[in-house]
């Protein structure tokens, strides 16, 4: 017990045997606790388009998260195996300076995430305590602070109960937006209300993988203290099962209330929801959606930190995992978040959506490319000491990462549609997007082609 409430030391070097600890089933607990909060439901919001019917919405939403969640899992199950976090594992594939590239997207991609998180919860603390928004992102950040200080336990042991507590709130919550009276009364026209239409269709798929594929560069940073000989059946089902099943729930809950209740913002809306049902409840729901935001949120910034302390050592070596250096770097962090969540509150959906839209686009091809290498290339074999030696067997810059990476990304442009940008192929399809299907093929592809009868010459 004691291991577990333990303020880790540790940053991105390997996890030693004899600190292993923890079993598979923690990981379903982590991602559920994670993923089932506001965020998402605000995810499944934006499925929801004039004429667009609520049952196409609903089997995109299952469509992509099944999807997604098969990638972000076997993410997961690289972490027991290897011990170290998941971006640092990238210069086996990127080379030793090479893997800054997808460090630095990454980083921008936690900010982003956090940003957006950090807005809904301090809305919802905010309406809990009667206090300004913004003093709702100070103590947001200083709860997010702490529990990251903290580290992998705390936030291990945080989302353990974090889980039950959104299971029941949420429960609730969705059974009285469907037999609740006088709220459930529209749930027959927004379930049959609208048609198929192509475009809207793929932007929910594409929303529900994102939302997903999303934990793919800090999941397996979760499951790396786990015992080196916990299998990846068990590491791949528990991660699965965790992200795939909240995600599905929260954005079709989400769906489904903007279908019958159009809100553009979800955190009165839910609340007022709440609270003409039961008593009090409404005020459940705000706290609910409060630690939702704390708990993704602390994942967002222990991720920053991961990746920013890698990107930091890549150039200056000398450094030691202890407390002081977690300190050192998180508290800067947190203020940088704090600072960028300041940011356009006042168009919260439309900017969420666009950083999703971008944001896929540059992450398909890192993780194509991490998984072709892990899981067909080498097939696991990795020489650990050698991913933190600049003159290691990866190399300093791998050539061959930065073609698919880069191509994989303008295999995309084609395909893209977003706020800036539409491909020609976009308008074909109804002004869908399907660039992450292609990036991932491309980008995939090319790596096993062209990285495999090379990567005899890095074995160890």
């Amino acid at each position: 017990m004691a291991r577990r409430f333990r303020f880790e030391t540790n940053s991105i070097n390997f996890i030693p045997r004899d600190q292993r600890h923890g079993k598979a089933s923690d990981l379903f607990y982590l991602w559920f606790g994670a993923n089932a909060q506001m965020a998402v439901v605000t995810t499944g919001l934006l499925t929801i388009v004039p004429h667009f019917g609520f049952v196409w919405a609903t089997i995109g939403i299952i469509g992509g998260s099944l999807l997604g969640s098969i990638f972000m899992a076997y993410h997961s199950a690289q972490g027991p195996h290897l011990g170290i976090p998941q971006m640092i594992q990238s210069r086996a594939q990127f080379g030793y300076y090479g893997a800054v590239v997808p460090l630095l997207m990454v980083v921008v991609m936690y900010l982003g995430f956090y940003a957006a998180g950090a807005v809904i919860g301090a809305e919802a603390l905010s309406l809990l305590l009667n206090i300004p928004v913004y003093l709702g992102m100070l103590i947001s950040s200083a709860a997010d602070l702490l529990l990251v200080v903290g580290g992998y336990s705390f936030i291990h042991r945080f989302n353990h109960a974090m889980s039950y507590f959104f299971s029941g709130v949420f429960l609730v919550l969705s059974a009285l937006i469907i037999w609740g009276p006088g709220i459930g009364k529209g749930l027959y026209h927004a379930a049959f209300y609208g048609h198929f239409m192509l475009g809207p269709f793929l932007l929910s798929v594409s929303l529900a993988v994102i939302n997903t594929l999303g934990y793919a560069p800090y999941v397996a940073d979760y499951s790396r203290y786990l015992p080196e000989s916990t299998t990846v059946t068990s590491t791949f089902w528990y991660s699965y099962l965790g992200v795939s099943l909240s995600n599905m729930w929260m954005m079709i809950l989400g769906a489904l209330v903007q279908a019958e209740s159009p809100h553009s913002d979800p955190v009165v809306g839910f609340f007022h929801l709440g609270s003409l049902a039961l008593p009090f409840f409404g005020l459940l729901v705000l706290l609910a959606a409060w630690l939702g935001v704390v708990s993704i949120n602390a994942l967002n910034i222990y991720g920053t930190f991961m990746s920013t302390l890698t990107i930091t050592t890549t150039f200056c070596r000398r450094w030691k995992p202890t407390l002081r250096l977690r300190i050192q770097f998180i508290v800067p962090i947190v203020i940088v978040a704090t600072y960028v969540s300041f940011f356009d509150r006042s168009h919260l959906l439309i900017s969420f959506q666009t950083f999703l839209t971008f944001l896929i686009d540059f992450l398909v091809p890192w993780t194509a490319i991490n998984l072709t290498d892990f899981y067909i290339v080498r097939q696991g074999q990795y020489d650990i000491n050698g991913i933190f030696n600049p003159h290691g067997p990866y190399g300093q810059i791998n050539g061959v990462a930065m073609i698919c990476y880069f191509g994989g990304f303008l295999a995309e442009l084609p395909f893209m549609n977003n706020p800036v940008y539409e491909g020609y192929m976009a308008k074909l399809l109804d002004h869908g997007d399907i660039s992450w299907i292609i990036g991932l093929i491309v980008a995939g592809a090319l790596y096993w082609i062209l990285e495999t009868p090379l990567a005899h010459r890095k074995r160890f």
